[in-house]
């Protein structure tokens, strides 16, 4: 588990400094969540290797419906290293995220971006899923 820890907070720190340059971040609080993904599920992380190095992650929820039966999941991030872009790791992961929330019975899954790197690109890239875009994601700084 030291190795694949370790590898979990290289790629989320380099997600973290490549699509949100200056914003701070706590290595203590990655690797508890990290820990809350072997422990409780909650997030679920998925990684992608190429000759037994890890190249990518995808990270997601689930969470109950506020007004009916049921729950969904949401892919909060993918992030594969630059110098395998391009290749079937970003494929690799969403399909895996797809199997994983019919394997849990889930109605359906959010996804997308929420810090406006490569937005359009990454939503195109969903809808190559089945995802559709529906509405917009504000945030408001203070």
């Amino acid at each position: 588990m030291d190795y694949d820890e370790a590898a979990f907070l290289q790629m989320a720190v380099a997600n973290l400094e490549e699509t949100m340059p200056g914003e701070p971040y706590n290595v203590g609080k990655l690797s508890t969540l990290f820990h809350n993904s072997i422990t409780r599920a909650q997030p679920t992380i998925f990684v992608v290797e190429h000759r037994r190095k890890v190249i990518g992650f995808a990270m997601a929820y689930m969470f109950a419906f506020d007004y009916r039966d049921g729950h969904y999941t949401t892919q909060r991030v993918i992030y594969v290293s630059p110098e395998h872009r391009g290749t079937r790791a970003a494929v690799l992961l969403v399909k895996e995220l797809v199997r994983w929330s019919q394997s849990i019975g889930a109605a359906k899954i959010e996804g997308g971006n929420d810090n406006s790197f490569k937005s359009d690109r990454t939503a195109a890239f969903l809808e190559h899923f089945g995802f559709r875009r529906v509405g917009h994601y504000l945030e408001k700084l203070l």
